[in-house]
């Protein structure tokens, strides 16, 4: 995906009959893996799948990504640099109203962005650290100007990161004011939530009145939810139900996506400290075995980088293929032949635990033990970025990646990777505008990862939305948000 900010659409929300007649007043129950720690204040020390689902329905960003990855505006209206790409001017979309009744403007904006810089244990404002917390003027209602702390080319693709959602300045932590196509009605974090269509909303409106999300322990409750009626939808179900599921009448929407699952080993700390070792664990991995059987086909071989979605050209390296006496040789220059090393997982995502399994199972060829420890969401989060060894997850284009994942501020750079040559680059791409010149800083930065990096990146996997057949109007979408974007959605 080139990342550079002219490629942002600028169309107006389409309008359906659903938002021009109010659309229909029935119900949609939506089922996910939920924590106990949940909140419906966006900037979180966490973020999990079920926040997302309550953030993506309640809350409203200036840019977000459209299902086919391309960036458009939401909020904002437009965003213009200066030469030096250092001030961006950024017009807001006028007649926006707040869940409070008010209109959404400048102070909001400024009001969020000091927010979300500032909030203790935020991870994800670093993925900002371009933009000074204090460098936002307020130009008229609708006109925000950002002071950058430094040059920085795709702006807007850099907003469009499903954690950066706007909220109103009079909002706290308790009481969040949001421009979202619901209101919470009521919300009890890893039990259920009640949510209620806001008929103000600016943008396509859902064609129903109320969605109910209910959280679950587990993708197998999920599953024998869908069987037994208790849902709609699901963001996803284990890829070995997927068929049992379609032969029970239940529907399956396969959705191309962005979606990359990574044992993402800790560069700073033994053994991963030694770039044999990394090197090793990624030429223990059978591609193609852990697409048909952890994926159930529903996947394809990767190649240890991000950004497989790009349109940008892939690097000029090898397909990594298994090779297991290589593997043993660095290991044993390493000293590490009998490495043993515990993976863990919360097992919230279709994979995540037959990935685990499988990747114990190949290791043991090279006398690698792997324990693989499963917890529960909230346990796994409590220590998120302290473990060793742990599956973690991306589904975002590059330019997201590189700042979330790969660079040392990253709030999910559980690698903790830390590359001085690498670091150097993703200033470079930053700090340009150019498409040519962003691509070939991302083929060099994905070929650092699949040299050196920390992660081991085995497949790129298809996204599987479950629904019954009351649901009607859901649309692919790469970044895995078929299940809950509901502009134009109808049941009954």
């Amino acid at each position: 995906m080139l990342v550079a900010a002219a490629t942002v659409a600028c169309s107006p929300p389409e309008k359906t009959g659903a938002e021009s007649a109010g659309g229909d007043s029935g119900q949609l129950s939506l089922g996910v893996v939920g924590g106990t720690k949940d909140m419906l204040y966006p900037y979180a020390p966490q973020q999990t799948i079920s926040e997302e689902v309550l953030w993506q329905n309640t809350l409203d960003q200036l840019t977000m990504y459209a299902p086919d990855g391309s960036v458009k505006y939401a909020l904002a209206e437009s965003m213009t640099p200066n030469k030096k790409l250092d001030v961006w001017t950024v017009k807001l979309r006028p007649g926006v109203k707040l869940h409070s009744g008010k209109t959404f403007g400048a102070d909001d904006v400024i009001f969020s962005v000091r927010s979300l810089l500032t909030e203790k244990g935020y991870p994800f404002a670093a993925n900002l650290d371009f933009v000074d917390p204090d460098g936002q003027k307020k130009v008229d209602d609708l006109t925000v100007e950002f002071h950058l702390k430094r040059p920085f080319g795709p702006f807007a693709a850099a907003w469009a990161y499903s954690s950066f959602k706007m909220i109103g300045a009079s909002s706290t932590k308790d009481k969040v004011d949001g421009t979202g196509p619901f209101t919470v009605k009521s919300f009890s974090p890893g039990a259920q939530a009640v949510l209620e269509r806001y008929d103000a909303y600016w943008g396509t409106k859902p064609g129903f009145g109320t969605l109910n999300v209910r959280f679950f322990q587990d993708q197998t409750a999920i599953t024998n939810a869908l069987r037994g009626g208790q849902i709609d939808v699901a963001p996803s179900v284990p890829f070995s139900d997927a068929k049992t599921l379609e032969a029970g009448g239940v529907k399956v929407l396969k959705s191309d996506s962005m979606n990359v699952l990574s044992l993402d080993m800790r560069t700073d700390i033994a053994p991963f400290k030694d770039v044999r070792v990394r090197e090793a664990m990624k030429l223990i991995v059978d591609r193609e075995q852990i697409a048909s059987n952890a994926f159930g086909g529903f996947a394809k071989p990767a190649n240890d980088y991000n950004g497989v979605s790009s349109s940008c050209p892939a690097p000029d390296v090898a397909q990594r293929a298994q090779d297991i006496a290589k593997a043993k040789q660095l290991l044993a220059e390493a000293g590490q032949s009998d490495l043993k090393v515990e993976l863990v997982t919360d097992g919230a995502f279709p994979g995540m635990m037959e990935l685990a399994q499988l990747f114990a199972q190949q290791a043991s060829e090279a006398g690698v033990t792997v324990t693989v420890r499963k917890m529960d969401v909230a346990t796994l989060l409590n220590k998120w970025l302290e473990w060793p060894f742990i599956i973690n997850i991306t589904s975002s284009p590059m330019i997201n990646a590189i700042t979330d994942h790969l660079l040392p501020k990253g709030g999910n750079n559980a690698a903790h990777f830390d590359d001085p040559e690498f670091n150097k680059i993703a200033a470079d791409l930053f700090a340009s505008s150019d498409a040519d010149q962003q691509c070939g800083d991302i083929q060099k930065l994905q070929k650092i990862q699949w040299e050196r990096g920390g992660s081991i990146i085995a497949v790129t996997s298809q996204d599987l939305t479950p629904y019954t057949t009351r649901v009607r109007g859901l649309q692919p979408d790469v970044l895995g948000r078929s299940a809950y974007l509901y502009g134009g959605v109808s049941v009954g």
